[in-house]
């Protein structure tokens, strides 16, 4: 394998309710199995901000919100590891996941309650701005996609204690040539890191950059677990620059 491996789908405890391992841990992990980068992609929804935003003041919010990426870049920085920071976006509408790229700690805090918005009124306003992945699109219990308010979808997502359905996320990306494929562990716990990742032809270290080369689609899959789907993704590479 030629370049550099990069998480797009990890949480820290710091921040995320369901996350169980802290910032410093999650990126030791990731040295040790190798990887150059991750994505912080910890959640932002309407019931995070039930719990966070008791003094409606949204710059207290994000302080919060970005605690887990601040410590898991002061750990990056120490170990040679870039992290970059995207969020995982739920709306009031339904129990879907939308990971967002291409933003900054500026970004969130001018955007204010983004995640009250609808899926697709968000798109709508922001498709432009940044780059927008529906989170394991197929996984048991999800509402129906709505195929317009995205410009791709995690056709393998590698938690191991949900039922992702990705051949199903992969069918979707078959009907939608013009949508980005991506792969992410959905890191929450011991065993969930390193499963699956995106390889870049080089480092980068913001989100920004990391949008760009996946809007080049100067990528590509990895994940030992599901080589099945990173086979699919390079036949319909191959298929497509015919």
């Amino acid at each position: 394998m030629n370049g550099y491996l990069y998480d797009p789908h990890t949480h820290t405890a710091e921040t995320s309710r369901c996350g169980r391992l802290f910032a410093a841990d999650v990126v030791d992990r990731y040295v040790r199995h190798g990887f150059s980068g991750l994505v912080v992609t910890d959640h932002l929804h309407p019931e995070y901000l039930s719990r966070i935003d008791t003094e409606h003041n949204w710059d207290k919010v994000m302080d919060h919100y970005l605690s887990g990426y601040h410590a898991s870049r002061k750990r990056g920085d120490e170990v040679g590891l870039d992290v970059l920071l995207g969020a995982e976006f739920r709306f009031p509408e339904n129990d879907n996941d939308y990971l967002v790229y291409g933003i900054d700690e500026q970004w969130l805090r001018s955007n204010p309650y983004a995640c009250c918005m609808s899926a697709q009124e968000f798109f709508d306003k922001f498709h432009d701005q940044v780059l927008i992945i529906h989170a394991h699109p197929f996984r048991k219990g999800s509402a129906p996609v709505q195929e317009t308010a995205v410009h791709g979808a995690e056709i393998i997502n590698g938690n191991p204690r949900h039922e992702n359905n990705n051949d199903q996320a992969l069918a979707l990306c078959r009907r939608h040539p013009e949508y980005f494929r991506l792969a992410g562990s959905d890191t929450h716990r011991d065993g969930d890191e390193a499963r699956t990742a995106v390889v870049l032809p080089e480092r980068v270290h913001d989100s920004f950059a990391y949008k760009a080369l996946i809007e080049s689609r100067s990528f590509h899959l990895w994940s030992p677990s599901f080589q099945e789907f990173v086979e699919a993704d390079e036949a319909i590479r191959k298929e497509a620059a015919k």
